[in-house]
């Protein structure tokens, strides 16, 4: 954790340029406007923990706003050593213009880098693996847990279609966890658009429905295929449906009538992936904690590499 002595010596960054008016009306602009972010190509990066992954990941960062407080935390450091351009705000600055709950003493500029379908339908067929398609979601706690939900299960990556919840509202960014910055997220391709080119690229598609669909323990999720979770409030709309190749189900006893979006769709994305390890032709266990592989997660690593270190071993 940063110091609350102002540091010295060589392990203190030089001081960056104090931020103009103009600055910080960006700021504030990024954080409230989803416009405005999709204007400028870019999001907010709030805090440090975040900051650091999103260093290590190699996102491009465009600049960092900084507190007193942690001008010296090594997420900071790092990305002064990246050639990011680091700006002194005075304490407190940063809580009067971000649309955050509790802001914290950094925040980053970062362009988006949205994926492409059809490169992230070949990552899918090349490797086996499900992409998770997000239909009309709207709350950004939901959006946020499934990506990181997807990094987690070993997803090819994750579309959010149009009338979904903004992937770059802060809420949603901090809800990913720094899933964000590794996992291929396709934005504003309709639903069925999704289903025709998974068709066409020889994927099957996976809607998830209350009720009459096939159990989930039964349903064929081992390989390629596309996942569909739909909104809190509607679910899947009946055309997109219709279009899915098959309809999956969680069994469920009681009297609740359907879970969270995210507890859906991390069920099936796990059990998508406990049948891929599993099925006819798998290598073996995947290992449980490890290096990020090519896909954005722990696919390849292998398991004598011990574990990785927790967000909190990162944040010191």
């Amino acid at each position: 954790m940063p110091s609350d002595r102002t540091p010295t010596g060589p392990d203190r960054p030089p001081a960056g340029q104090g931020p103009s008016k103009v600055a910080l009306q960006e700021l504030r602009r990024l954080s409230r406007r989803r416009s405005a972010r999709s204007d400028a190509g870019a999001y907010l990066i709030d805090g440090p923990v975040l900051l650091g992954e999103a260093v290590e990941a190699g996102v491009a960062l465009r600049t960092v706003f900084v507190e007193p407080a942690a001008r010296s935390h090594p997420s900071v450091l790092a990305a002064v050593a990246a050639g990011v351009e680091v700006r002194d705000v005075d304490e407190g600055a940063l809580a009067r213009v971000l649309d955050v709950v509790t802001p914290q003493s950094v925040v980053a500029i970062a362009s988006q880098a949205p994926a492409v379908l059809d490169d992230v339908l070949r990552i899918a067929v090349e490797t086996g693996r499900p992409v998770l398609v997000l239909v009309e979601l709207q709350d950004p706690g939901n959006a946020g847990t499934l990506v990181r939900v997807a990094e987690a299960a070993g997803c090819a990556g994750v579309v959010l279609t149009p009338r979904s919840v903004d992937l770059h509202n802060p809420k949603t960014v901090r809800s990913t966890a720094g899933a964000l910055f590794r996992v291929p997220v396709v934005e504003g391709v309709e639903a069925v658009d999704v289903i025709g080119a998974a068709a066409a690229a020889g994927l099957a598609s996976w809607a998830t429905v209350r009720d009459g669909g096939t159990a989930l323990d039964a349903a064929e999720l081992g390989g390629a295929c596309l996942v569909l979770v739909g909104s809190e409030a509607h679910g899947l709309p009946d055309d997109v449906a219709a279009a899915a190749s098959g309809r999956v189900s969680i069994p469920m006893e009681g009297e609740i009538e359907s879970l969270n979006a995210a507890v859906a769709g991390a069920l099936v994305v796990f059990e998508a992936a406990r049948q891929r390890r599993s099925g006819p032709g798998a290598a073996g266990p995947e290992p449980v904690r490890g290096a990020p592989g090519p896909l954005g997660h722990d696919v390849s690593a292998a398991a004598t590499a011990g574990p990785a270190p927790t967000r909190e071993e990162r944040s010191k």
